[in-house]
């Protein structure tokens, strides 16, 4: 009996253990300061692009495509929510795409629309929540080999922001 149950266990183990070692890994460093009572953390997605949708109510999200030519970073600050509370989550992210071939990107207000900007808050805070596209702000971005750094200093009208400062460095 004791045999019949550990092979499942093993073929569980060595599942896991494969789908972990084609991950591809990413160091990443953020210099912007983080809200103490959260956690931040910034991704790059490779070969994908910003499909931005509208809903039937007229807001704004998006959906990550296939596109061999771009990538797409998120930068995202995640409060801490205290274990049972139910609706305490809250969470803020800036979105963008970049060209796979770009080295230098500087772009100021109107113009982050070239990157798809999009700055989300989602919080349990009714007519402040979803997504929102940036058209202030100043990015300055540089990519060598498989690193991506960039610095961004951003401001919404819409609704208030926990972090407007962003500056981080991924290495893939």
């Amino acid at each position: 009996m004791k045999k019949i149950l550990l092979i499942p266990v093993l073929l569980a183990l060595s599942f896991c253990n494969t789908a972990n070692t084609n991950k591809a890994t990413m160091m990443t460093t953020i210099e912007s300061e983080c809200p103490s009572d959260g956690k931040c953390t910034v991704e790059v997605f490779k070969n994908k692009a910003i499909d931005l949708k509208t809903d039937g109510l007229g807001k704004l999200y998006y959906q990550l495509a296939d596109d061999t030519n771009k990538s797409v970073v998120v930068y995202a600050y995640n409060r801490n929510v205290e274990e049972g509370l139910q609706d305490g989550q809250h969470k803020e992210e800036i979105i963008f795409e970049i060209d796979n071939g770009v080295e230098t990107l500087q772009l100021k207000d109107g113009d982050l629309s070239n990157v798809k900007m999009l700055f989300g808050r989602h919080c349990f805070c009714r007519g402040q929540a979803g997504f929102f596209a940036v058209n202030q702000g100043v990015l300055n971005l540089k990519q060598k080999g498989s690193a991506i750094a960039f610095e961004l200093d951003f401001k919404i009208k819409e609704v208030p922001q926990v972090f407007t400062q962003v500056k981080a460095t991924v290495v893939k």
